[in-house]
């Protein structure tokens, strides 16, 4: 064939291959290299997820409904800012906590014998757990304060956020001292009583059971305990104090509370398993106090 036919190219100026990165504008173009547009295909079916959507954590913990704001007596805590992932969470930037029973209206007309309820609140502010026991009649009033039960706190939402299990004991056999443990998504330890002659003493551990401080109550027979009393919670080596328990009589309230002071600072599974030292007290040396 002629060089000079029609639609010859010399081989020095014809184009090389497009490298694979080539960007090409939407044409197409025929064997004499006319252009024509290229309409891109439209996507028109509906979308379906066949993947559940999971958090970029790895984890497999449900996301907690948004907690209400209460405008009713409302005082803004550091917590009321947060949403809170789990029970922990809602004790950030906390320094004080109040428990308080509570008694509902059926159960003082006799028509049902529940356990225990209380309130949770910071002092003068905000409710943030309501606990209620799970035990049966049988066990506490045979067993009393040496029966095993259940505390479950729940949040403004209604969701669990903290659970306290005690297992039975009597305070004056070695072996058989009183323990409570305390889980929130996963257990965080344990508060366990010391076998002692004079006065209570516990210590609370991790979940890995070491030590993390102790409680110490005042130096009289447990019997003998009035109904205001002050716990110290001191380091394990005993050399500085980190906390102090409070059982008091409220003049608003006309009734005894529990007060838990720590720094605002302290780790927040700390607090919680102090909480639930607190609760601990509670039964053992003054719910009797109570019925008398």
């Amino acid at each position: 064939m002629s060089q000079h036919n029609i639609g010859y190219v010399p081989d020095e100026i014809r184009p090389s291959a497009p490298p694979e990165s080539a960007v090409y504008d939407e044409v197409s173009r025929d064997s004499r290299g006319n252009s024509t547009p290229v309409v891109p295909p439209v996507y028109m079916k509906q979308t379906i997820i066949t993947v559940q959507p999971h958090n970029q954590n790895g984890t497999n913990r449900a996301q907690r409904v948004p907690v209400p704001v209460n405008t009713t007596e409302w005082v803004s805590t550091p917590r009321s800012q947060l949403n809170p992932l789990i029970g922990t969470d809602f004790l950030n930037g906390i320094e004080q906590l109040e428990i308080q029973q509570t008694v509902q209206l059926s159960t003082l007309l006799g028509e049902t014998k529940s356990g225990n309820q209380y309130r949770v609140k910071v002092p003068r502010a905000e409710t943030i757990f309501l606990a209620t026991e799970t035990s049966t009649e049988c066990q506490r009033d045979i067993l009393g304060s040496s029966r095993g039960f259940s505390l479950t706190l729940t949040d403004p939402t209604g969701q669990d956020a903290f659970k306290f299990t005690k297992s039975p004991g009597w305070g004056c056999v070695p072996g058989f001292l009183h323990k409570m443990f305390v889980d929130c998504t996963d257990p965080i330890g344990s508060i366990e009583q010391n076998f002692t002659l004079l006065g209570p003493s516990f210590t609370v551990y991790n979940n890995a059971r070491n030590p993390l401080c102790k409680i110490y109550g005042p130096n009289m027979f447990c019997c003998c305990i009035s109904r205001d009393t002050q716990f110290q919670i001191v380091s394990v080596d005993g050399t500085h104090q980190i906390a102090s328990l409070i059982r008091q009589w409220d003049h608003i309230l006309l009734d005894y509370t529990i007060t838990l002071t720590v720094p605002a600072g302290t780790n927040v599974n700390l607090k919680g398993l102090l909480l639930g030292a607190a609760f601990l007290l509670e039964y053992l040396y003054f719910s009797r106090l109570k019925k008398s």
